[in-house]
């Protein structure tokens, strides 16, 4: 069962992944100070997005397990038979900050033309399906190209959306 905790893992991730342009671009003077880089400074304000709590939050999920192509069966927990979904109603929220919520159609705008490479084990895999499923959720109708194959799997969503024309 301790895979069905590594969503709100993805989730955390991601979220904080198609965030950081956002806060890096929308203030000349930002920057990162501290150990590790947890500390992002906005002229008096700072936040450690490491520090904070997990607080439930009734519109979550971002994605129903049941409606996403990407999930590996071992990683749906929903489909497995898990009766509960209460784990899924959290997100993490910063002591010192708040954090956008995930933006599938402004991430693509912002990543179009770049590619995201996710190296690593089953938890990379997780966070691999997990923006693909919450891409997808923010698009339900977009064309796309999969192709999974051992070691590579490879995911494109198709130009000429609307909303990027």
């Amino acid at each position: 069962m301790e895979l069905c905790f590594q969503p709100m893992l993805a989730s955390l991730f991601l979220i904080l992944l198609s965030s950081l342009p956002e806060l890096l671009l929308a203030q000349p003077k930002k920057h990162f100070l501290g150990q590790n880089n947890t500390t992002f400074l906005t002229g008096e304000r700072s936040c450690n997005w490491f520090r904070g709590k997990w607080v439930y939050d009734s519109s979550y999920p971002l994605y129903s397990p049941f409606s996403c192509p990407f999930l590996d069966p071992e990683f749906n927990c929903q489909k497995a038979g898990r009766p509960d979904t209460y784990y899924q109603h959290f997100l993490w929220q910063p002591f010192s900050c708040s954090l956008p919520r995930f933006d599938g159609v402004n991430f693509l705008r912002r990543m179009r033309g770049k590619k995201i490479m996710m190296v690593g084990d089953s938890l990379s895999l997780n966070m691999f399906e997990s923006l693909a499923c919450l891409i997808h959720a923010s698009l339900p109708n977009a064309k796309y190209s999969l192709r999974r194959g051992q070691p590579l799997t490879s995911l494109t969503f198709q130009r000429g959306l609307p909303e990027f024309n």
